[in-house]
């Protein structure tokens, strides 16, 4: 039922079988798949903020404070000037996404180059970024509590991440089940910055988290803005969602 309702609503498989719906049945498939979507939208929001103050107590913590103070002072920026810095600038981001995940879907650059990808094509981008980060972050725990002076906070906050992390994997599991039947994982190469962050070196550990931090936030925007679409092309309108207004018609 509810294959044929994507496929009534996007046109997109053709010579599917008809089987017989009543409106209720309709109406019933839209309803859980909205409750799936926004509950998966909310957990990634959730794992967003999780994530920021995260990193906003580790870089502020006694253990990196003298670090982060001797690269504040080489130029005139405040601390929250080089966070914004670090995840906004094109150039920082062209660097630093090396050292993050390689998927066979590349990450959109903006939101034009996402409402290209194709709706086949959404399962693999949401389903690889977040099965990536399930197992990422189990590791990173395990490497966090071996590490002396990591502030309580920081490993709570780290634990915290893990388990909204795995809540997302069962809700997008779930959604890309019911829109095409895919529960397949996609493919990812597991972070080899985890090696870095249990470097006995301070300012490799600083850099190897604070690059963490940055890798997590952008899949975890990815998987927002993807879900924030496949939503849309499902439930709404494929015409709405191919308009660059689509965050102000919707």
């Amino acid at each position: 039922a509810l294959l044929l309702l994507v496929v009534s609503n996007l046109l997109l498989w053709e010579n599917v079988a008809s089987v017989p719906l009543n409106s209720s049945d309709i109406i019933d498939d839209q309803l859980y798949l909205k409750e799936l979507f926004d509950h998966a939208m909310e957990v990634s929001q959730n794992i967003s903020t999780l994530n920021i103050e995260m990193r906003r107590i580790y870089t502020t913590s006694q253990s990196s404070a003298k670090y982060f103070e001797k690269f504040l002072t080489s130029s005139s920026m405040s601390s929250n000037q080089f966070m914004l810095e670090f995840l906004g600038n094109q150039k920082l981001q062209s660097k630093n996404l090396i050292s993050c995940h390689n998927y066979s879907i590349k990450t959109p650059e903006n939101m034009d180059k996402a409402q290209e990808i194709s709706l086949e094509d959404f399962p693999k981008l949401i389903l690889s970024r977040v099965q990536a980060w399930n197992n990422n972050v189990h590791n990173l725990l395990t490497i966090l509590r071996s590490i002396p002076g990591i502030p309580g906070n920081v490993l709570s906050l780290a634990k915290d991440i893990k388990t909204k992390i795995a809540e997302l994997s069962e809700d997008t599991k779930s959604l890309m089940s019911k829109v095409n039947g895919t529960r397949e994982n996609g493919d990812y190469n597991i972070w080899s910055g985890l090696e870095d962050v249990k470097s006995s070196d301070e300012n490799s550990r600083f850099i190897a988290l604070c690059k963490l931090s940055y890798c997590l936030h952008v899949d975890i925007h990815t998987v927002d803005l993807s879900l924030f679409l496949l939503r849309c092309m499902v439930l709404v309108n494929s015409d709405i969602c191919k308009s660059p207004r689509i965050t102000d018609d919707l």
